[in-house]
């Protein structure tokens, strides 16, 4: 007759080869020098055994589990109120209920949150960026259901739903070289960290102009929150103002790494009496709905974000009832949305 009796967190340190604190450790997500290795092994022992960590047990009837977590980093960003717009529009028509996380750009809020959302009942969690390996592993091992919307590395085994962010760069970079651009800055909130799709949309830009443009990168040191301001608009709109009031050679283009920091870059421009696209012309990426609301309507990348999303809630639906075991990932194309903020520079 098999055996009915719960499973401890003993027996998973006795599966996963390690010590019962290590098990601890590795649950709680304490902050200790644990490898990638140990914590997947754990997680593979949970899953295995069908382990539910006590906590889980004692808070699991605290939230319905037809409700979906969705994490995004920033909801400043005006990108990722469209994103929850249509993630809730298709949750929805699946009877899920959707519940909102903003980390506001700290890495500590995104564990604190994610240490709750793995104690409750919820149906899944739905990334609006790319999330930390370690953060996977573990729901995978607990049996949670995410899919993140965004890019990752190969490593990250879970459905995800991205963009070929390194197509988008090279997109913009034909448009201007079209046009006959020859010197063309990038503004960009910091490359290295969480969020691949900034480092891989210079990387299409540079590769697309392939050395017959200039490019110059000017970059944020460190990305956080204003309380009275939108953080990306001021990037955009200080580089802006530094860069056509004191460099010694402008450029003829400028591209945001998103749509808000091309605001900001618009916004410098028409204060300094700047002709758009007459001297400059200005580009971005994300296609918020904002960006052909402004003057002059702001040329953009597609990403395809309401097909994405309903993509996204599909696929959770599926794991959540059982119909898919392995991971998917989906990579969608880019389009470009040529408006009146790019042109040919004057002579």
């Amino acid at each position: 007759m098999p055996n009915k009796k719960r499973k401890t967190m003993k027996d998973v340190a006795r599966l996963a080869g390690v010590s019962q604190s290590t098990v601890s450790f590795v649950l709680n997500n304490t902050e200790e020098a644990i490898s990638d290795a140990t914590k997947k092994r754990v997680y593979e022992a949970v899953r295995q055994l069908n382990f539910v960590p006590r906590a889980k047990i004692q808070n699991y009837t605290k939230i319905s589990d037809n409700v979906i977590a969705i994490v995004v980093p920033n909801i400043s960003n005006l990108f990722y109120p469209f994103l929850i717009k249509y993630i809730n529009i298709y949750a929805q028509a699946k009877d899920y209920k959707i519940i909102i996380v903003n980390t506001n750009r700290d890495s500590k809020n995104e564990q604190d949150y994610y240490k709750f959302l793995i104690n409750m009942k919820i149906a899944g969690i739905i990334y609006g960026f790319t999330p930390s390996l370690s953060d996977i592993i573990r729901a995978k091992g607990l049996n949670i259901p995410l899919v993140v919307i965004g890019e990752t590395d190969e490593d990250f085994e879970t459905d995800i739903v991205t963009l070929n962010s390194y197509k988008a760069g090279e997109l913009l970079a034909a448009h201007l070289l079209e046009l006959n651009h020859k010197r063309i800055s990038f503004i960009t909130s910091p490359i290295e960290g969480s969020s691949l799709s900034r480092k891989r949309r210079l990387q299409g830009l540079s590769s697309g102009l392939r050395g017959y443009a200039e490019l110059n990168v000017i970059t944020d040191h460190q990305e956080y929150e204003y309380d009275d301001a939108n953080y990306e608009i001021e990037l955009g709109y200080n580089e802006t103002v530094k860069l056509f009031k004191y460099g010694k050679q402008k450029p003829t283009a400028v591209v945001g790494a998103n749509d808000m920091i091309a605001i900001g870059v618009i916004k410098a421009l028409n204060e300094l009496n700047i002709s758009l696209p007459g001297e400059v012309s200005v580009a971005g990426f994300d296609n918020i709905p904002i960006s052909e609301l402004i003057s002059p309507a702001l040329t953009t990348v597609e990403h395809c974000t309401a097909q994405r999303a309903k993509l996204a809630i599909d696929l959770l639906h599926d794991k959540i009832n059982g119909k898919s075991q392995f991971s998917v990932r989906v990579n969608y194309d880019p389009i470009l949305i040529t408006r009146n903020s790019t042109g040919s520079p004057c002579a």
